[in-house]
């Protein structure tokens, strides 16, 4: 039986797979700020978008400012958005797929584990192959693949 959460990646994954290549393009479409991309593809003057959101030309300055800094707020965003008739999108996209990142994750853990008990083996000459040790490793990880808890400590 598969575990849960297990499922629950899987499921997700199929998802972000759709908006991860969706993204792609607007990775680099704009340098600096979407609220200044937008605001001049609009043809609207700072003024004009701070009376729409009624704030100051200069509060809409310092929002495409916090925006290029990474220091906007999602509230502010949302007000932007509305001021342009939008919808405001917020997306974690992963890099990798979310299983991906769970296997990687207990066998980083596995790893971690069992180098300690191989080479306190390997000191009393109980050593084993580099085969059986990959062995172990790959077998504990997928164990701890179906424990969550045991892998984000």
């Amino acid at each position: 039986m598969i575990p849960n959460h297990l499922l629950a990646a899987t499921q997700l994954d199929r998802k972000l797979t759709v908006l991860r290549d969706g993204a792609a393009p607007f990775r680099s479409a704009v340098s600096g700020s979407w609220i200044h991309a937008l605001r001049q593809a609009l043809g609207l003057s700072a003024a004009a978008l701070g009376r729409r959101m009624k704030v100051t030309q200069q509060s809409v300055v310092q929002l495409e400012e916090s925006e290029k800094n990474d220091a906007i707020t999602l509230a502010s965003l949302r007000r932007v958005a509305e001021a342009f008739d939008a919808e405001l999108v917020y997306a974690i996209i992963p890099r990798k797929s979310l299983r991906e990142t769970i296997a990687a994750r207990a066998r980083q853990v596995a790893e971690a584990r069992i180098a300690p008990v191989a080479h306190s083996m390997q000191l009393e000459a109980q050593g084993v192959s580099d085969q059986e040790l990959s062995e172990r490793i790959t077998d504990l990880a997928r164990e701890l693949e179906k424990r969550p808890r045991e892998l984000w400590r």
